[in-house]
């Protein structure tokens, strides 16, 4: 989603682009991966220093119900990133938190076993241990 189709969003239903508003969808496309709602909001913070983090939520959460946003959790974290407009298939690392995209589609692998249901959206996510994390643990264990 480019600004301009993320404000178009907004204002189709009936919001207002507000300053922290723009400012989160900023954030938002200036990132590569999901950011937690504390570093969204400490981003935000730092050139509104009065906002207060349940501005920062109910922003996420409109941003989320209007389809701009897509959520995750990842370990305790709520994670938020652009919402994309194909399905996706993530490895995310339980211990870092980075996110893997996987370049295969697992449904296709699978598809011939699903005996004639009609697969509209899914989404897969895989969670584990990224390398680094897991190699770190391993000599931490030693």
């Amino acid at each position: 989603m480019t600004k301009e189709d993320i404000l178009k969003t907004i204002k189709s239903n009936n919001y207002k682009i507000t300053p922290q508003r723009e400012l989160i969808i900023n954030i938002m496309l200036n990132s590569n991966s999901y950011l937690s709602v504390r570093e969204i909001y400490e981003k935000v913070k730092s050139s509104f220093p009065q906002v207060s983090l349940d501005t920062v939520y109910r922003n996420l959460s409109l941003l989320k119900d209007i389809n701009v946003l897509s959520e995750a959790t990842i370990g305790n974290n709520i994670m938020y990133e652009i919402h994309k407009d194909m399905h996706e298939h993530i490895m995310k690392c339980l211990n870092c938190g980075k996110v893997y995209e996987l370049d295969i589609c697992p449904i296709d692998l699978c598809r011939n076993t699903l005996d004639g249901f009609e697969v509209v959206d899914h989404k897969i996510e895989i969670t584990g241990y990224c390398k680094n994390c897991k190699n770190k643990m391993e000599e931490d264990n030693k």
